[in-house]
Parts: structure tokens; sequence; C-alpha cells
């Protein structure tokens, strides 16, 4: 192909508008979609790229072996394994990562950063880029603080913050050094780094979490050096954790229950893997699902394909339209190699036109895009990715235009002049049959599997937890039930107008933390969900006792450790007949550190997990290390709200308001879900509208191509319904084979996506009933303007044409 080849190209191009716009803009909505998901795939692919060596560096991850985690692996670790590690004598280097947001104030602003505790080997494993200041330095300093760049800009209005002071909890924080933000793809984000030994942790948090293997709730990082033994590090940890008083103080039961395994297992993860980790059970932004990557990127692929075979359609039907041009280009002296030149350049000319459309297009829904999939995809549009994409545009214009050429090189120009040669091969007709057929089936597979996952996602988000969380809020203090001000502060919130209670608790009831070992009274021990809450949260919740009675601020006060609250499952766990059965009993730690407890009452099952664990058997502990509260609206809930907002600064001026609803906080767990579904849900509509547009066009070559037969059904006495379903039956049948095809696929896709619910919606055969009723309608719709032109054909007319 040469410049003239294009220019020739250009200016057939142009003799028809309306078939160039049509056929550039399928084309540039294909490659726009498949741009962005694309995209979005790279950006999943390439998390944590930017650390060096990071081949060798690996996460610690560990295993539960008792019944109430579930088996899942997690790579938060208990920090004792860094300590473990370093001392296992292996060449390593080794940091905790302990994520915990702070509240800080810069002159009369106080905005919330995240810290994350880390260990001075940090800076020898990570290598982040110090832009200012001493990063090893300040790790050592308690008072010592690491902003990124972008931090110190939202504190401090500049990134030249080296010296300047913040306060937190009433303490000065000097900033020490700045370093380079991290990049959008990886798992481990940070605002500011702060050494092991900051007075930003508390005291007592810092003694219960470094002294515990049984408080995971950070990471650890260790690099192997040259001659470091894997084998050796993961049996230096579990040797660490027999010697552990966790350990050693586990009852014969415990033990026993094990069955011959460890208390807890360890395995090494790579970093290069820990996105993507099929370990890990986290809806987190820090991790992602392969299966879903990958289905998008082939969701991606299909969609360029689909909007390619429009377009091969569309230019093989053009072709047959010009076989006397080009006839009379080859009676005029025209080679093979001249014609294949002409085509190829006009279809890459095409297919490069509608990749630039398409880049503006995807530039322009880029924010959409990334809102929707909650993430910061501002590296999309690189050189790289440009440049690929329009080596891509040439090598999709040279496939596609392959078959148009082909049925150019086969037009004899004696019988094209003569008008015998406008009709297409039957092998030429069958592959484009069939490749309407496999748009269908795409479709109809898309709209199959988000009909399913989006109900689904609803199902889920609108199940109930065991009360209603409409009229419940959640308003978190940085510290807890024991502080005077934030007791003085519950008081406040319980006598605002339009507040019909306060609960406290230690965690969000849609969260399942904590556990503990106990047994009943001639029973053996089981391994138990544990809540701290207050006399008031039956009441705040409105939860009904099962049997005997439940906790009552008149009768119960916080701090009570003789008696307890247990769910349904709990009593049935215990080995209770009953929830009455329960009533009475006792319960005791099998090592001692709880006292005996009564149980009181029996509640129903609350859902912790919702959708996709089952229900957890709980206890409930009237506690004091209490820091949720939950707020009952018998009122104007957004009234209430404004009311706490403009309360809260006179308790708690240098802290930040986390106030969220109770429903919002549980529709949060199925974001991903929902992402997901409306990801499928544009892809859908796009595969949609390619499949019509492309039925569309086999529509109009067929009724063109049988004008002849039609004009003879019609002198032998064929009705006008007899023609109009000569021309749906070949299009039904198609639209049918595509079902075979597209649905029992949209099928599996669902099964899969639902295994990990343990509590499914009705979904049954309707959403792929759905989906073929949309395909039906939507073939019927692109057909109807030309089934209408055919029974409308007039013989007379037609022959003499």
């Amino acid at each position: 192909m040469n410049l003239r080849d294009f220019r020739i190209g250009w200016r057939l191009l142009l003799k028809e508008p309306a078939y160039t716009a049509v056929v550039i803009l399928g084309l540039a909505v294909g490659f726009a979609a498949c741009f962005l998901l694309l995209g979005y795939v790279r950006h999943s692919l390439s998390y944590d790229q930017q650390v060096p060596e990071r081949e060798s560096i690996y996460r610690i991850k560990q295993r539960w072996n008792l019944s109430a985690f579930g088996g899942a692996w997690y790579d938060y670790t208990s920090l004792k394994a860094r300590e473990a590690a370093v001392a296992s004598g292996q060449p390593l280097l080794a940091t905790t990562f302990f994520d915990t947001g702070v509240d800080v104030r810069v002159g009369e602003q106080v905005q919330s950063i995240g810290v994350t505790m880390v260990d001075p080997d940090f800076e020898k494993i990570f290598a982040p880029r110090v832009l200012a200041g001493n990063l090893g330095a300040t790790l050592l300093r308690p008072d010592g603080l690491v902003l990124a760049r972008e931090t110190a800009v939202k504190l401090f209005g500049t990134a030249d913050a080296v010296g300047r002071t913040l306060q937190s909890g009433g303490q000065a924080y000097a900033v020490g050094a700045i370093v380079a933000d991290q990049p959008a793809a990886t798992t481990m984000p940070f605002d500011a780094l702060a050494g092991p030994k900051t007075t930003l942790w508390p005291a007592e948090d810092r003694q219960l979490i470094e002294r515990n293997w049984g408080s995971s709730r950070g990471r650890v990082y260790v690099k192997l050096l040259p001659g470091a033994d894997q084998h050796a590090l993961l049996d230096a940890l579990q040797r660490a954790l027999r010697d552990s008083p966790m350990a050693r103080e586990q009852s014969p039961d415990q033990v026993a229950a094990l069955n011959g395994r460890e208390l807890l297992d360890f395995k090494l993860g790579a970093l290069a893997d820990a996105y993507l980790d099929p370990d890990l059970q986290d809806s987190s932004s820090l991790h992602g699902d392969r299966q879903t990557i990958y289905g998008l990127l082939a969701v991606a692929v299909l969609i360029l394909l689909l909007a390619a075979t429009n377009y091969v359609n569309l230019a093989t039907v053009r072709t047959l339209r010009r076989q006397r041009e080009i006839a009379v280009r080859k009676v005029l002296g025209a080679s093979a190699p001249t014609v294949v030149r002409q085509f190829l350049a006009e279809s890459v000319l095409v297919c490069l036109i509608a990749t630039l459309a398409g880049l503006l297009l995807a530039w322009l829904v880029l924010p959409v895009f990334a809102d929707l999939v909650q993430r910061k995809l501002d590296t999309m549009f690189s050189p790289a990715a440009l440049a690929g994409c329009l080596l891509l545009g040439v090598l999709l214009g040279l496939a596609a235009g392959a078959y148009p050429t082909w049925s150019a090189l086969g037009v004899r120009p004696t019988a094209a002049l003569a008008g015998r040669g406008n009709a297409e091969t039957p092998g030429g007709l069958w592959m484009r049959r069939v490749l309407t057929v496999l748009q269908f089936a795409t479709a109809m597979g898309l709209t199959g599997t988000t009909l399913a996952v989006a109900w689904q996602t609803h199902f889920a988000s609108t199940l109930s937890p065991g009360f209603d969380p409409d009229p419940l809020l959640l308003v978190k203090t940085a510290k807890d039930m024991r502080d005077p001000t934030v007791r003085a502060f519950r008081d406040a919130l319980a006598r605002l107008p339009g507040v019909a209670g306060v609960a406290e608790s230690d965690m969000p009831m849609t969260v399942s933390a904590n556990s503990s070992s106990l047994a009943r009274e001639g029973g053996t021990s089981a391994e138990i969900n544990t809540y701290l809450v207050s006399p008031e949260f039956p009441d705040v919740y409105r939860i009904q006792s099962l049997a005997g009675r439940l906790y009552n601020p008149a009768m119960d006060h916080i701090g009570d450790r003789d008696r307890v609250v247990i769910n349904a499952s709990a009593a049935a766990k215990f080995g209770f007949a009953s929830p009455q059965d329960a009533i009475g009993k006792v319960l005791s730690s099998p090592n001692g550190h709880e006292k005996p407890m009564q149980v009181i009452g029996v509640m129903p099952d609350l859902r912790h997990r919702l959708a996709r664990g089952a229900a957890q058997p709980s206890v409930f502990y009237l506690g004091t290390r209490l820091g949720t509260l939950t707020v009952r609206v018998s009122g104007d809930m957004a009234a209430v709200q404004r009311a706490i907002e403009q309360m809260w600064p006179r308790y708690f001026p240098n802290d930040l308001l986390d106030m969220r609803r109770m429903r919002a906080m549980i529709e949060a767990r199925y974001a991903d879900d929902l992402r997901l579904a409306k990801l499928l849900a544009a892809s859908s509509v796009i595969a949609i509208a390619i499949a019509a547009f492309g039925i569309y066009v086999l529509a109009a070559y067929s009724v063109q191509r049988k004008t002849k037969e039609i004009v003879l059904r019609k002198l032998y006495g064929a009705s006008g319904g007899d023609i109009g379903a000569l021309v749906v039956r070949e299009f039904a049948m198609l639209t049918g084979i595509g079902a075979l095809i597209g649905l029992p696929a949209a099928w599996l896709a669902t099964e899969r996506y639902l295994a990990s619910f343990t509590e499914r919606a009705p979904i049954g055969l309707w959403a792929l009933g759905a989906a073929l009723a949309v395909a039906l309608a939507v073939a019927l719709g692109a057909t109807l303007r030309h089934t209408l032109a055919a029974v409308r054909v007039t013989p007379v007319l037609a022959l003499r044409d």
C-alpha cells in the first residue's frame, strides 16, 4: 500500500458519507469500549511493579484452623510474625505494615490521613523515592512523620514541608521527610509513614498488638536475601507460635478440635501476586478477582470483534454493490495486487479513523468509567497504550478488509458488466450468517449474565441482616466508653430530638472479627465470635428474644461479665437442645481467661457476613471498650445528622466526624458486585446494539437478494403475511441458534458467580428467558423495516428493475 491507495480510498469514502459515518461510528464505539476495558485489565495486572526486586519480596499470610474463621487465608497477620522472622536466622529484611486512620490539625484545619506504621527495614525493602529529608532517621523518632507528597500538599499547601509540625491527640509531630506518592496500582497505599515506636499508636493498643499472636491487624513483608530458605523461615514461624502463651494455653478440647493441625498455618505470598492472590477473600480495593479481570478481558475482545464483524458485513455488501466499478477497473488494466492494495488501504483507513474517534470517545468517558470501577486510571493514555491501539487499528483493518478484498478479487468483469454478478456466493452468505449468530450469542450471554448478577446484588444488598437498618446511624469515636468525653457525647446524643436510643458496641454489626474459645459445663470447647455491647443494644436494634431475656439497662450495666447473651447458632454449637434449654446454663473459658458466665438469653442470628457467609455462632458480652455508637432515629434522619454534625466539634474538636448510615454500610459490602453488574450492563448494551445493527444489515441484503423470489411468490398468490414470515423465519432461526450458544454460556457464568454466596436469589431460568426475549425483540425491531419493505414490493416495478 502506498499514499495513492489511501487517497483513492479517502475519495471513495467521501462519496458515500452515510456509509462512512455508520462504519466509523460503529467501530469507534467498539474501540472505545475495548480500550477502556483493556486499560482496566492492564491496570489490574500491573500492581506493585514499581517495587525494585519485587520477586524477592513476600507477604506472610496466615490461616486460622479454627472453625470460626472458615479456613480462609489472610494477608493480615500478627506483628509477632516479624519478630519471629528476624529471629529465624535467615538472611532477610522484614517490616510490619500497620494502617490506621489519624485526625491531625494544621492551624485551624482538622483533616484525616492514613498513617502506616513500618520498621526501618521498610526503606531497604521497598526503596521509596525520598524527595526531601531523612526517611530512616524520621522512622526512629516517636514524634516523627514521613509524608507522601500529595499528603504534604493537602495539609500544608506545599510539598516543601520538612520541619513543619502538626497536632494529633494534643501532641506535636514533626515532618522529617517527604517521599514520592505511591502509584495508583499498589497494594501498599499510604498517606504518611511512622516508625514502630511512634506515639500516634496508643500504648494499650501497641501492647495488645505487639505481644499477641491472636491480634492479626497488620501485614508483615519480608525480603529474602541470597541464601534464604523459605521452608526454614516458615518452620521458624511455626516454632515461635508453638512457644507463645496463646498456643501453650490451649485446652485439651481445643487441641483435639485441631485434629493434629497447627493453630495457625503460614505461607509466603509473592508481592507480584498480591492484588490477584486467589487465596485471599477480601473485596477491598487492595485485592481483585482474577476471574473477573480475565472475564472483562474476554468481554473487551468480544466487543471489538463484534464491531469488526459489523464492518465486515457492511464492507462486503458494499463490495457487491461496487461490482461494476471493480469490473471497469479490471478491464482498464487494474491487476490483482492493485485491487488488493486499494481495498486493504480503504479498510485500514476506516479502522484508523475509527481508532482515533474511539480514543477521543474513551478520553471523554474515562472519568465516568474510573468512577465506576473505583480506580485511578490516569496512566491509561500512556504513549505505549496509544501506540498499541493504533497498531491494533492497522491490524484490524487488514484482517477486516481481507474478506471484502477476496470478494472483490472474485468479481468477473464480463458477468458484472452484463448485470449478472451481483450475487454473493453461498459460502460467503453462510459465513456472514455465522458471524450474525455469534453476535447474538454474545449479546444474549452478556445480557443473561448481567441480569443474574444485578438481581443477586439487589437481593443480597436488601437482605435483612436480622434487624431493620434504615433508622440506624453509626458514629465512631477515637476512644471508648472508658473516656468521660465519649460518655458525655453519648448522653448528649440520646437527648437530641428525633433520637429514640443510643447503644454502644466494639465494632459495627456488619463486621465479624473477634473470637473466643468457650465451653458449656460438661461440654467441649468451641470457637465463638464475640461482640462487646452495651445494655441498650437489643432495644436500639429492636431484637426480640428467642428464649430468656436480653440485656436491659435497668438490670444490666456496662462491664458486667457474669452474664452473656448468645445467638441461636451459638446455642446449637454448644449442644443445647433448644434456645430455652440454654437459659441459666454456664459458659466458661477452658484456659481460665474468662470467669464463668450465665446465659440469660438467646437472640436470633444476625447476618454479620451477610449473603456470602452462613450465620456465625456469636456471644454478646457487656464490655467497656466500646467506641462505635449506634443511634436509632425516630424523626427526620437528615435533621438528626445535621444536629450530630453541629454537636461533634464541642466534644471532639481535634477529630473528624465518622458518621454513616447502617443501610449504606450494608450496601457497601456489595460495591464490587454492583460495579461488575454496571460494567456487564454497559457491555451488554453495546453488544446488543452491535448485534442489532448486524442483523439490520443482513436483513437489508437478504430482502434485496430475495426480491425476485418474493415477486414470484406474490404472482402465485402469496399474501403479505406469507412474505413477512419468509423474511422473519430466517432471522428467527439465526436468533434461536445464537440462543443455543449464548444462553448455556450465561448459565455457566452465573453459576460460577453465585458459587460464593450462601444465600442466593431465586433466579431460576427467568434471566435466560429475559435475555432471549430481549434478543428476539431486538431482532424483530432490526428486521421490521426490511420485512415491511418486502411485503410492499410491487411485482411490476421489481421485474422492471
